[in-house]
């Protein structure tokens, strides 16, 4: 999940954002949804932009490349187009795009064996070698992925100096310092700790209601 930039921050706000539940996410998702299915082009532009990176992850987690991944990305949106009518618990649209991009990604490396038909052992060798590890599609690393998401999707929600905040010290690869925060947001790098404390707060309440 997210890592704080200090690493001894206090316990009961990670825990917070690990033990989230995301209902007010999913009526948001629901909405959305019915926006799309009314021909809403916007909706549907927000809907992609929402979910883009998560189910990019999947096929690339997979060890798919990055072609493949893209494909897999296109043709899920293209399927959710296809059975929108069919979809009969929009609060679930999260779940049921998670669960499509993981079949499809299956599918490419299940496509990948039958590549060996003509009996070549060197072939059929390199192919095995190669293979991708399905592991990383385990239902526990999908639920990260979801959380991770789900928590981004909050953040940018907020105003823009909890975004700044939460985004510099939690979703960076190289969480920033406090100094460093201070500096973008025009306040001193000891303010940064009661801020940030104030912001999770915040998305507490964003997260859970």
């Amino acid at each position: 999940m997210l890592e704080n930039a200090d690493t001894v921050g206090n316990s009961t706000e990670q825990s917070t954002i690990d033990e989230f539940q995301a209902s007010s996410l999913a009526l948001e998702d629901a909405a959305l949804f019915r926006r799309c299915k009314s021909g809403d082009q916007a909706a549907w532009n927000e809907l992609v932009d929402r979910y883009q990176r998560l189910i990019y992850s999947i096929p690339r987690r997979g060890g798919l490349s990055d072609e493949e991944s893209s494909d897999i990305f296109q043709d899920v949106f293209v399927t959710l187009l296809q059975k929108l009518d069919e979809i009969k618990q929009p609060e679930k649209i999260r779940a049921w795009l998670v669960t499509t991009a993981k079949f499809k990604t299956w599918g490419v490396i299940r496509s990948r064996k039958n590549e060996v038909a003509d009996g070549d052992p060197e072939k059929h060798e390199l192919l095995m070698a190669n293979e991708p590890d399905l592991r990383p599609l385990a239902d526990t690393v999908l639920i990260e992925m979801e959380q991770q998401h789900l928590i981004r999707t909050a953040i940018a929600s907020m105003d823009e100096r909890c975004r700044t905040i939460l985004s510099m010290l939690y979703l960076q690869d190289k969480p920033a310092s406090y100094e460093e925060v201070g500096e973008v947001i025009g306040a001193g790098g000891t303010s940064i700790s009661p801020l940030r404390s104030r912001c999770l707060k915040k998305l507490e309440k964003l997260i859970t209601n």
